[in-house]
C-alpha cells in the first residue's frame, strides 16, 4: 500500500548521533503502535528498504484519539490514519510524519541537530530572495518586541537592517532559481512548493536536499548575514563565562494555549493526574519569566535564585548543546507536561516541566562577552559588536552639567517659579531640552514623559520625548529599568493622539505641585499659552516626515566608564555581569525604539 502514499515535500532533517539499525527501527514501530489507543492493522511497513542508495523504513496505521474539542466525559473518540517515513543517508536522516511522532528518548538517542548555518548555506544561500522571515529577538527582557515577521517581495529591500543584528532568524521562505523553499533552522524542517509526491519521489527529494546540507556546500545570502549569526559551542572564546539563564516563556504559553499541537500541565493529586486551569497556569508562567544569575565555579555553572545566593539548578555543556539541569523552582517541581492530544494521565512521554524546558530548548543563556547568546539549542552571535561597541556609544550623548546633579526634581516650596539647579529635571530645561520650541513638564497623574518639547517648525519637525533619573554613578542596570518601561511603554502615544490630547491640555494649565507643596512653576515652560500649544502639537503630529525622539536622561551613567568597559572586552577582559545586563536592557530599549521609527539615546556624564 505503500505505492498510494501522497504527500508534500516537507520533511524534518537531522544529523545522526547513532546508526540505525534494523533492530532500532522494528523497535521504534513497536513502541509507536503500542502508545497508540486502539492501532490498527499496518497499512504499509517497510523497514531500511533502498531507493537509489537512499534508505528508508515507513509505518501507517490508523488509531483512536479523543477529539480536542470535546471533554473526556464525552467518551468520543475519532479514528485517524497517522504515518511515518525515515530517510537515512550518511550522517543525515530526514522524518516526513503526520499524526505520528518520534519519541523523544528515541530521537535523543539517535540524532543531533542539523546546525543553523549548514541549513543557511543549504536553503538561505546567495541567489535567495527573501520573502518571509520570522525573527526573535535575542534580548531576555520583557520589555523589549520579543518576536515579529516579515513579508514583502524582496525583503533586502524593504528592510531597515539598524537593529537586525539583535535578531535570530527562526524561519524564512525563499525564491531561487530552482523553487521557492521554506526552512525553520531550529527544528530542522524545510519544504519547498511542489507538487504532492509518491514515496519514491519524496525520498530521492531528501536525498537531494541532503546534498545541500553537506557541511562546506554553498555561500549564505549577504541579507540573512545582517542577522545574529549562528555559531557552535566550541567557538566559545576562553574566560567568557554565561552570566544569566531566562526560560522562553512566551514560547511556552504559545505551546500551552495557542499552537494547534497543544501540551497542558498537570499535577498529581490523591494517586491521578489533574490538568491545571489556566488561572493555576498563569502564576506559574510569571514564577518563570526572569532572568536567573549564573555562577561559574570549577566544578559547575550554577543557577542562582533572584537574590543570586542559592542554587537552583546548573547548565551543563556539551559538544553541541547546553542542557538546563536539574532546575529546582518549588513551584514547578511537581508541575508536568503532558501531550494535549492524550487523556488526562495517560501520556506515556510525561515529564517534569523543568525537564520539558530543556529537551525543548526552551531557555536563553547570556554571556560575558556581550556578542554571544545562546537562543532556541544554538548559539549566537551579534556581529554588530565586532565594532567594540561603536553603535551603542553613538546613542549615548555627554551632557557634562548632569555631573553636578545631587536629586531628580529637587526640593520643592510653595511659589518656587524654577526647578533646583542641582535636578535632574532643571538639567533637562536649561541644557538637553534648551532648543525645544515648545516644553511641557508632564511629570505626575497620567505622565507619558517627565517632559515633552514641540518643534512644529524646524526641518523637518520634532517630537521629544525626556524621561529623568538620578542615581549614584555605577554600570548597574537597576537603575534603568523604570525609566526604559516608561519609554517603551509611551512610544505609542508620541504622535501626541488627538483623543487623549484634552485631558492633557487641562492638566497642563495648572501649575506643578509635589512633596504637598503648591509650587508657581508652571507646566507649560515655553511655547505661549494652551491655544499656541494646542496649534503647535495640531501641527507637529500632522507633519508626514517628523522625528520622534525619546531621551533617557540619567546621572547614574558615564559614557566614559562605558567606553572603558567595551575596551576592556575588546582587551580580553571580560565585563561584569552587572555590565551585561546593562547593556542588554538599553540594546532592548534602542531596539525597540527602531522598531516603531523613533530615535532613542541616553543623556548621561561624561
Amino acid at each position: 500500500m505503500i505505492e498510494h502514499l501522497s504527500v508534500g515535500r516537507a520533511g524534518y532533517f537531522y544529523a545522526r548521533k547513532k546508526r540505525l539499525s534494523d533492530a532500532a527501527v522494528n523497535s521504534l514501530f513497536r513502541t509507536l503502535r503500542s502508545n497508540a489507543q486502539q492501532p490498527s492493522q499496518n497499512l504499509f511497513r517497510a523497514i531500511r528498504d533502498k531507493v537509489d542508495g537512499l534508505t528508508y523504513s515507513a509505518i501507517c496505521f490508523s488509531f483512536e484519539r479523543s477529539p480536542s474539542f470535546l471533554e473526556p466525559q464525552a467518551k468520543a473518540v475519532e479514528r485517524i490514519f497517522g504515518f511515518l517515513l525515515i530517510v537515512e543517508r550518511g550522517t543525515l536522516v530526514a522524518i516526513f510524519k503526520s499524526g505520528l511522532d518520534l519519541p523523544s528518548d528515541f530521537k535523543s538517542e539517535y540524532f543531533n541537530k542539523v546546525g543553523n548555518e549548514r541549513v543557511e548555506r543549504a536553503i538561505a544561500r546567495h541567489d535567495a530572495i527573501f520573502e518571509k522571515l520570522r525573527l526573535k529577538n535575542m534580548s531576555t527582557s520583557k520589555l523589549a518586541l520579543r518576536a515579529k515577521t516579515l513579508e514583502a517581495r524582496d525583503l533586502a529591500n524593504a528592510v531597515p537592517i539598524s537593529s537586525a543584528s539583535r535578531f535570530v532568524p527562526q524561519g524564512y521562505s525563499v525564491r531561487r532559481p530552482d523553487g521557492s523553499y521554506s526552512a525553520t533552522p531550529n527544528t530542522g524542517r524545510i519544504s519547498v512548493r511542489a507538487d504532492r509526491a509518491g514515496y519514491e519521489e519524496i525520498v530521492r527529494w531528501a536525498g537531494e536536499i541532503m546534498d545541500l546540507l553537506t557541511a562546506g556546500a554553498g555561500v549564505a545570502s549577504p541579507f540573512i548575514r545582517n542577522f545574529a549569526r549562528p555559531l557552535d559551542l566550541d567557538t566559545i572564546p576562553a574566560g567568557v563565562h554565561p552570566t544569566f539563564v531566562a526560560p522562553d516563556i512566551p514560547t511556552l504559553a504559545s505551546s500551552l494555549f495557542d499552537d494547534e499541537d497543544r501540551i497542558r500541565l498537570v499535577r498529581e493529586d490523591a494517586g491521578a493526574h489533574v490538568e491545571l486551569a489556566k488561572g493555576e497556569i498563569d502564576p506559574i508562567l510569571d514564577e518563570l519569566d526572569r532572568s536567573f544569575p549564573i555562577r561559574t565555579t570549577r566544578a559547575a555553572v550554577q543557577i542562582l535564585n533572584d537574590a543570586g545566593a542559592d542554587q537552583i539548578g546548573e547548565l551543563k555543556f556539551g559538544k553541541t548543546r547546553i542542557s538546563l539541569a536539574g532546575l529546582a523552582i518549588p513551584s514547578i517541581s511537581d508541575i508536568f507536561v503532558e501531550n494535549a492530544a492524550t487523556p488526562v494521565g495517560a501520556d506515556p512521554q510525561r515529564r517534569l516541566l523543568a525537564r520539558y524546558l530543556d529537551r525543548e530548548d526552551l531557555f536563553t543563556v547570556l554571556f560575558s562577552d556581550l556578542a554571544l547568546a545562546y537562543i532556541d539549542g544554538s548559539l549566537y552571535r551579534d556581529e554588530a559588536l565586532l565594532d567594540g561597541g561603536a553603535n551603542f556609544l553613538r546613542r549615548l550623548q555627554v551632557v557634562p552639567e548632569l555631573a553636578r546633579a545631587t536629586s531628580e526634581k529637587g526640593r520643592f516650596v510653595a511659589g518656587q517659579v524654577e526647578f533646583d539647579v542641582t535636578s535632574v529635571f532643571r538639567v533637562v530645561v536649561d541644557h538637553i531640552a534648551s532648543d525645544a520650541e515648545v516644553l511641557i513638564c508632564d511629570d505626575l497623574s497620567d505622565e507619558w514623559a517627565d517632559f515633552i518639547g514641540i518643534d512644529p517648525r524646524s526641518n523637518p519637525a520634532m517630537i521629544s520625548f525626556y524621561h529623568a533619573k538620578h542615581g549614584n554613578r555605577s554600570l548597574s542596570a537597576s537603575a534603568f529599568h523604570d525609566s526604559v518601561g516608561q519609554a517603551i511603554k509611551n512610544l505609542g502615544r508620541m504622535v501626541l493622539p488627538a483623543e487623549a490630547m484634552p485631558a492633557k491640555y487641562a492638566s497642563w494649565d495648572a501649575n506643578y505641585r509635589n512633596a504637598g507643596a503648591a509650587t508657581s512653576i508652571a507646566r507649560i515652560m515655553r511655547g505661549g499659552g494652551r491655544a499656541a500649544v494646542e496649534r503647535s502639537v495640531e501641527e507637529a503630529s500632522s507633519t508626514p516626515d517628523l522625528v520622534k525622539r525619546v531621551y533617557i536622561v540619567t546621572s547614574s551613567l558615564s559614557r566614559g566608564q562605558v567606553e572603558q568597559a567595551f575596551a576592556d572586552a575588546a582587551a580580553g577582559r571580560p565585563p561584569t555581569p552587572h555590565f551585561v545586563q546593562l547593556y542588554w536592557l538599553l540594546m532592548s530599549f534602542f531596539s525597540a525604539c527602531a522598531e516603531v521609527g523613533v530615535i532613542g539615546y541616553v543623556a548621561c556624564q561624561p
